[in-house]
């Protein structure tokens, strides 16, 4: 992924749905759905990981405090 404010790239959107198209058995019609779905799924991905990371962080600076 790419910076932090920004969501992810169209070449990772593309891929992602390139994927999704294979994944349901190369069907046509469907290129917005597959498209809006890679889009969705990759931002929420992103967001969770940045939500772990967060929480990792406040938990060694509570780690951190605690030894001290």
């Amino acid at each position: 992924m790419n910076n932090k404010d920004e969501g992810p790239s169209h070449d990772e959107i593309e891929r992602r749905a390139y994927q999704i198209y294979l994944e349901h058995g190369f069907q046509p019609g469907n290129e917005v759905a597959n498209w809006l779905a890679a889009e969705r799924e990759l931002t929420e991905t992103r967001e969770k990981q940045e939500a772990d990371r967060a929480n990792a962080a406040t938990l060694r600076r509570h780690a951190l405090l605690r030894s001290a």
